[in-house]
């Protein structure tokens, strides 16, 4: 086998060792030896007889080794002991749904160890505990059959569990000795946060008699936000303030004295020291000479002689300063970089030198200034959050007595509840022996996503492995194990820091005698060419500074990854990102903000992907299954953004849509955004109010009542209303048969409008309406919206009923509940469908697909970091980064490194979750112009793209790629394999029926060789757009009063804010120069309709050819029948024979249907080209050519 082999390693300096191998393997040693340390690795990480902590690659068989050691665990030992009970091994992971996965993988071994013949079992155990099949005796097999049965029957189950899972069961079964309320209630997020605001709102209004001062002035310093952001901050950063409180006792004047003296602030508050500083301090002798000179200088100089004139007729002290300070600092509150004076003035008074000098050595007032400035921000950083936390630790307190009162929980307290129990002298050894057998094995998976005081907590909980006693309870040697990779901490919202995952592995071998560490660095997911280009642009990265003079927060070190896929190729691409294009000079003001433009970059991107996909799935392009390869399918294709927010998201959802690819849509959604939610919403908020004429309106438009016809039904309604009269009375004044059924469904609603919300929804959902063949509410709900609409509605179901369960209610109360809370409903998208899925980086940590596609990578990390920080040893309240003290500068500074250290982390998770095929891709970002690249420094499209730049790349039609991709034969097309699971008659061709072949469209009368397709590019865009305005123009207002039509055709084409103005003026004038051409007067005659529909039969047609189709407009009259249609093709043809066709087809099929249904009269069939304008009359000849060789195809 011939195999190209390319390593790129650097160090964090960013340069590279290249080294390019290419070599005749005959044999696969080196992949062999990788394979075999992989699984030593493995085999180390499960072994049950020692401690150990695992450092795992992505795809590297975390999951697998956690269950290994588990069953392991489980197993007699090799020297005859027997293996530990099922519960006393506790399992610990992120997330419920891998808890689930564990727990199914775990009891699919064990129930396939139940079944296996002799010799099948023994070579099971031998290859998971690494031992000669023939050392298994009888009973050995016996003992492993019965742990099945010896799994299930465990009380409670086996525990592998979330942390908070855990901390619950606790808490339960020791109420008392934690301090809770037996049988106390898990908060809910909005039940949190209702609380919370409700605690807030009485400290803020507790404050205005007791503390005014301090509310004024946090509430200064939160500027627009209000004092109600700030104690929002407070508790944003409540684990912190939790910490710093605990270390003082919350002692408040305790918590005072350390915030000082960790600020170093001065004991005179900000105004005293201004007062001083500002008063005899401030050299008004020096200040008026320097001003007299700067008077003598340049215009620049003039101006700032200006600012010392104010500073010298200030009255207070505060003013002073605010006049003073811009004559050295910039508006940021930087010092200048440069002297606040020329060269002559300088020369001309030796004070300003020696006072104001800035550049090349500071003046004495500089420096006086410079302190000034320092120690102010000291003072103003200890006011403000002195002020924050008299305040808010109040309202944090009320919220815990509240939380108490209630018996509730929320998951911060369950775990601080549970170390707290834990912390307790000698408590944690009674816990652990009250516990069902005690708790003697520990698994922490996930474990750089645990929190500090997570760790806390399972500290306390294996305190006693490692010594005494402890150490060998039940004749069974305790055993902790920690599995993890810092690579992949992107959690730190949640509180996780990778820092504390070293921290504790490297203390687990002084805690743990024998505790050993394993590297697992094979991937048993990615192919070669991904997992280099993974290494590349890990290794070449550049350092992340905090510029605190400091080291940086680390990161892991350089990595290597082996490739279990040795001999199975991928490949990475990256796109070239396309210019931007300038804005539109009148980009019209009525814009929504948040819409996104066809022709943004965002959109563009999106369409771009939507096609490259449409690409690989047409061509047949290749991934692998096992060890062979097939065409690629929707659900192989996973595309994943930083953000939902931002508008790229739901253009990408639009696009594969637009492209006809089944699309799995967004992993997770916001309730009340769903259409059919607000259809049930709309029906509570109607029967409580009937005035609501808007509601009606999307009521009857909606699945309940189906009125979408408005020119038949809505309008008509709508616009007849006298002054004062509501919809509602003109529903039920109406005599159409299809609104008196609405009105019946309508009057049901009021007659349980007393009815609670979730009575109130299932009797509308469940039970039929009146009358012959009326449907249930699901019904028409799933015939109108399908049924991806169940899941929503469902959930709002599960609201309303816990709303009804909470307190009395009522339809009006849940509207507003619901109105007010931002529900979010998860989608698992976990197991791909048959639909390309779109989610978030986050939301696919632990997933896997073999193409992954990663198009938000333009921009550069937030710096973002909290308005509390914790300092070295209290939290400072610093909102803004001008607003900094010494403290707070270096605390925002690392958090701001830590941010973008997780930024580059996410980027490694986005990476790793590509198995085959790796596709980066970005839109501009920042301004056009020349030398801009389209992407920012540090961002991830960026460090990929050097990292590409490493590799022996091949320059492709869409930019660059690092690998190789095939094609499927022909026997493998992908129009098959996507129909994967259907049976045989769903791949076979239907006969056709002789008597009636379909329905047809006019178009399609020639079959695929009338098919014209366009190239899809921005010109076609806007053709089509044209187009549609014109012929919806043309269709209402011949309908108008000719005085009319100009201002309606404006207030038409103003919906649309994409047009420019002279785009309308032109629609507007190719439309009414139709109308208003006396040569086209037959056109809109009496008589006349348009979007006429055309069904039927003729003779001329192909046999069983049913037409079925719309005209632009259709006139008949006595004698004639004229059908015609509007084209705004740009030339027109000049004569009938230059016409495409494909209009030929459809006006000859037109002719024909109508040739049948009115014999008596002449049919004429004609095209009215807008460009010009001038009526087409197609011949006779012409139409019965076409139809001839219509019926020659059959």
């Amino acid at each position: 086998m011939i195999m190209a082999t390319t390593c790129w390693r650097g160090g964090r300096s960013g340069t590279a060792i290249r080294r390019v191998e290419t070599a005749a393997m005959s044999d696969q040693r080196a992949e062999g030896d990788a394979f075999a340390a992989a699984i030593r690795a493995q085999a180390d990480a499960a072994n049950p007889n020692v401690s150990a902590y695992a450092t795992a690659n992505a795809g590297s068989g975390k999951t697998k080794v956690l269950i290994d050691r588990v069953a392991r665990l489980l197993l007699r030992r090799e020297d005859g002991r027997p293996g530990a009970d099922p519960d006393s091994i506790l399992c610990i992971t992120y997330t419920r749904a891998a808890a689930n996965e564990m727990l199914t993988r775990l009891f699919r071994t064990l129930g396939d160890w139940a079944v296996k013949e002799d010799d099948k079992l023994r070579e099971a155990l031998a290859a998971l505990e690494g031992r000669s099949p023939e050392i298994y005796s009888r009973d050995d097999l016996r003992d492993a059959r019965r742990l099945f049965a010896r799994a299930l029957e465990t009380p409670g189950g086996l525990r592998i569990e979330t942390i908070h899972a855990f901390c619950a069961r606790i808490l339960r079964r020791f109420p008392l000795e934690a301090g809770v309320v037996p049988g106390f209630a898990e908060m809910e997020d909005r039940d949190a946060r209702a609380l919370w605001q409700t605690a807030k709102e009485r400290a803020i209004l507790a404050a205005v008699e007791s503390a005014p001062e301090e509310l004024a002035l946090i509430t200064r310093e939160a500027m627009n936000e209000g004092a109600a952001s700030a104690l929002d901050a407070l508790k944003g950063s409540g684990a912190a303030v939790m910490r710093f409180a605990e270390r003082h006792e919350f002692v408040i004047e305790r918590m005072m004295e350390a915030l000082r003296a960790d600020l170093g602030a001065p004991l005179e508050s900000p105004a005293e020291i201004l007062a001083a500083a500002m008063g005899d301090a401030l050299p008004r002798d020096v200040i008026r000479e320097a001003m007299g000179a700067l008077l003598k200088g340049t215009a620049t100089d003039q101006g700032r002689a200006e600012v010392l004139a104010e500073v010298l007729l200030a009255e207070t002290p505060e003013a002073v300063w605010a006049a003073y300070a811009p004559f050295f600092l910039t508006e940021k509150g930087e010092f200048r970089k440069t002297n606040p004076y020329t060269k002559a003035p300088g020369q001309l008074c030796p004070l300003l030198p020696e006072y104001f000098q800035i550049k090349d050595g500071e003046g004495r007032e500089t420096a006086r200034i410079r302190e000034l400035v320092e120690v102010l921000q000291r003072a103003k950083a200890f006011a403000r959050t002195a002020a924050l936390l008299r305040i808010g630790l109040p309202a944090l307190e009320a919220y815990r007595d509240e939380k108490a009162r209630r018996g509730a929980l929320d998951f911060d307290d369950l775990i601080q509840k549970t170390r707290e129990l834990l912390e307790a002298d000698g408590m944690a050894s009674w816990v652990l022996y009250k516990l069902d057998g005690s708790i003697s094995h520990v698994l922490l998976d996930e474990a750089q996503d645990t929190s500090p005081e997570q760790w806390d907590l399972i500290r306390a909980l294996t305190h006693e492995f490692g010594a005494g006693e402890g150490r060998d309870y039940s004749q069974d040697p305790r055993t902790m194990f920690i599995v993890g990779d810092e690579k992949q901490s992107i959690y730190s919202f949640q509180g996780a820091e990778p820092e504390r995952l070293l921290t504790e592995t490297r203390g687990l071998e002084d805690r743990m005698p024998g505790a050993a560490g394993a590297q697992m660095l094979m991937s048993f997911r990615s192919a070669p060419e991904v997992l280099t280009y993974v290494d590349t642009v890990w290794n070449n990265s550049p350092p992340i500074d905090a510029g605190i003079g400091g080291a940086p927060p680390r990161t892991a070190d350089n990595i290597l990854h082996t490739a279990r896929r040795a001999d199975q190729h991928g490949a990475v691409e990256i796109w070239p990102i396309d210019p931007k294009l300038p804005d539109d000079e009148t980009d019209a003001w009525e814009r929504p903000v948040d819409v996104v433009r066809a022709t943004s970059p965002k959109a563009k991107l999106a369409t771009s992907v939507a096609r490259a996909v449409r690409r690989m799935i047409d061509r047949g392009e290749t991934v692998w299954e096992g060890k062979a390869e097939r065409a690629v399918r929707p659900e192989d294709v996973l595309i994943l953004v930083s953000k939902r927010q931002g508008g790229l998201f739901d253009s990408l959802i639009n696009a594969l849509k637009a492209e006809g690819l089944p699309v799995a849509g967004a992993d997770r959604l916001i309730l009340t955004d769903f259409i059919g939610v607000q259809d049930c919403l709309n029906l509570m908020r109607f029967a409580t109010l009937d005035l609501r004429d808007l509601t009606l309106a999307e009521i009857l438009r909606g699945p309940f009542c189906g009125l979408v016809d408005d020119d038949r039904y809505l309008f008509p309604l709508a616009s007849r209303r006298a002054k004062g009269e509501t919809l509602w009375s003109r529903v039920k004044a109406s005599e159409d048969a299809d609104v008196q059924r609405a009105a019946r469904f309508l009057q049901g609603l009021f007659d349980r409008a007393h009815l609670p919300p979730y009575e109130f929804l299932s009797q509308v959902l469940d039970r039929v309406g009146e009358g012959e063949g009326e449907q249930t509410g699901w019904e028409r709900v799933n015939a109108r919206l399908g049924m991806p609409a169940r899941d929503p509605i469902e959930a709002l179901l599960s609201r309303a009923l816990s709303h009804d369960s909470a307190a009395p209610s009522s339809l009006q109360s849940f509207v507003a509940a619901m109105e007010a809370e931002n529900v979010e409903i998860k989608r698992d998208l976990a197991e791909a469908g048959r639909e390309v899925r779109v989610m978030t980086v986050h939301g696919a940590k632990g997933l896997q697909a073999p193409v992954v596609i990663l198009p938000d990578t333009t921009f550069k990390p937030k710096a973002s970091a909290p308005a509390v920080l914790e300092s070295a040893n209290a939290v400072v309240w610093s909102p803004r980064k001008e607003t900094d003290a010494e403290a707070s500068r270096r605390a925002r500074a690392i958090a701001e490194a830590k941010a973008r250290e997780e930024h580059r982390r996410l980027l490694y998770v986005a990476l790793t979750r590509a198995q085959d095929r790796l596709i980066i891709a970005g839109h501009w970002q920042g301004q056009a112009g020349e030398g801009k690249t389209g992407f920012e420094k540090d961002s991830w499209y960026a460090l990929c793209d050097a990292g590409m730049e490493l590799l022996p790349y091949n320059e492709i039609e869409q930019g660059r790629r690092y690998g190789k991709v095939a094609t499927a034969t022909r026997s493998d097309s992908v129009d098959a394999l996507s129909r994967g699971g259907l049976p045989d008659w769903a791949l076979r061709p239907a006969p056709v029926d002789p008597v009636a072949r379909k329905l047809s469209a006019p178009t399609s009368l020639l079959g695929p060789k009338t098919r014209i397709v366009a190239p899809f590019d921005a010109a076609r865009e806007e053709r089509l757009k044209r187009g549609r305005a014109i012929h919806a123009l043309l269709q209402y207002l011949p309908e108008l009063a000719e005085e009319k039509r100009e201002a309606a055709a404006d207030a038409y084409l103003s919906r649309d804010a994409d047009l420019t103005g002279a785009q309308r003026a032109e629609m507007k004038a190719a439309a009414l120069g139709v109308m208003r051409d006396p040569a086209l007067g037959a056109i809109f005659q009496p008589g006349g309709r348009a979007e006429a529909a055309i069904i039927g039969k003729a003779k001329e047609l192909p046999e069983g050819t049913v037409i079925n189709g719309r005209v632009d407009r259709l006139v008949v009259t006595p004698d004639r029948v004229l059908v015609i249609d509007f084209k705004t093709d740009q030339p027109a043809p000049d004569n009938p024979a230059d016409v495409a066709e494909t209009y030929v087809a459809q006006m000859a099929a037109y002719w024909a249907v109508l040739r049948s249904a009115f014999p008596d009269r002449e049919v004429v069939a004609a095209l009215c080209w807008t460009d010009g304008p001038r009526l087409m009359r197609l011949p006779e000849g012409q139409l019965l050519a076409v139809l001839t060789s219509a019926r020659g195809m059959v």
